[in-house]
């Protein structure tokens, strides 16, 4: 049975397995040793790695037209219209520059101290977390999709805060595994999107805050049509059920990664009104994403088929 095969199964749940230390996995280990040294190496060094690392593969996905270059370019000339070719391939590059410099990274989150990650962080309003708890109230975090999404996670447990969260697993077990152990390093709970929202919203009525990522597209039959940008996208409608359903607040958050100062940046907003609308609740969610990502377009995820539902049917990613 293949990876894939195992890791889409319900109920898959990453685990150690012997079978990781064979042959087929030794790759993986080498890139693993890399990253761990990585994770010692002076982040203006690594950075200044991963802004020559960006650059080359922004030219090779250019010169080949991989799909990740591809999707990129569509989704912004559907967002931005009105943006010049040089914008949107400036964009794009930025955003391969940030790829790199935060998987980069990756082992220095995964193997340094609370108070190193804690000194490479800042927060912008941690007190409305503190505040909704106050009032009672459980939290589910509205974190669009970032290159930095699964660093901020990690920093956020070190708060000892307590967070439960969906994810697609990895085809590779080992990688799979590996990820999310770094995960769950602080606590944490991660379910696989196969099982269902469910045990993620079980989790979240315990007291867990959710972190909840809301802009892949599932298709027509589970979404509504809502603004994004200069155009719509198909919108998952039901945060403001499932913030009943928990009795919780939604709380917009947006990391970043600066490069500049060499931090993770994490900034929240005040908690979501809702109006009891499914129209209104996707609106509001695709509001947020635009708020954040103006502000930071080369932090966004642009490669995801974000656009991939449309009223005609067409596959604008062909």
């Amino acid at each position: 049975m293949t990876d894939d095969r195992f890791t889409q199964q319900v109920n898959y749940r990453h685990h150690f397995s012997k079978e990781f230390l064979y042959p087929k996995y030794w790759g993986v280990w080498i890139g693993v040793l890399i990253l761990a040294i990585l994770a010692y190496v002076p982040f203006r060094l690594r950075d200044k790695l991963g802004v020559g690392i960006g650059k080359l593969v922004t030219k090779y996905m250019k010169a080949k037209n991989k799909k990740q270059y591809r999707r990129s370019d569509i989704n912004l000339r559907y967002c931005f219209p009105d943006w010049s070719q040089e914008k949107r391939e400036e964009v794009i590059e930025n955003m391969f520059i940030t790829v790199s410099q935060t998987m980069l990274g990756i082992g220095e989150i995964a193997l340094r101290s609370v108070k190193h990650i804690q000194k490479r962080s800042e927060f912008s309003d941690l007190n409305l977390l503190r505040e909704a708890r106050e009032k009672g109230k459980n939290i589910i975090l509205l974190v669009p999709h970032t290159w930095s999404i699964d660093a901020s996670g990690i920093v956020l447990h070190t708060y000892n805060i307590p967070m439960v969260s969906m994810y697609n697993p990895h085809a590779n077990r080992l990688v799979d595994w590996l990820w999310n152990t770094t995960r769950e390093r602080f606590g944490g709970k991660m379910h696989t999107r196969q099982n269902g929202i469910k045990p993620f919203l079980i989790d979240v009525r315990k007291g867990n805050m959710g972190y909840f990522l809301p802009d892949e597209d599932y298709g027509e039959e589970l979404s509504i049509y809502s603004p994004f940008f200069a155009t719509e996208k198909a919108t998952l409608p039901g945060l403001d059920k499932m913030a009943k359903i928990t009795n919780s607040v939604v709380i917009p958050m947006f990391p970043i990664y600066n490069a500049e100062k060499g931090v993770y940046q994490i900034e929240m907003l005040p908690q979501i009104e809702f109006d009891g609308t499914l129209e209104q609740s996707a609106r509001e969610m695709n509001r947020v994403i635009e708020y954040f990502v103006e502000k930071n377009p080369e932090q966004y995820v642009w490669i995801l088929r974000l656009l991939k539902t449309q009223r005609d049917g067409k596959d604008i990613y062909q």
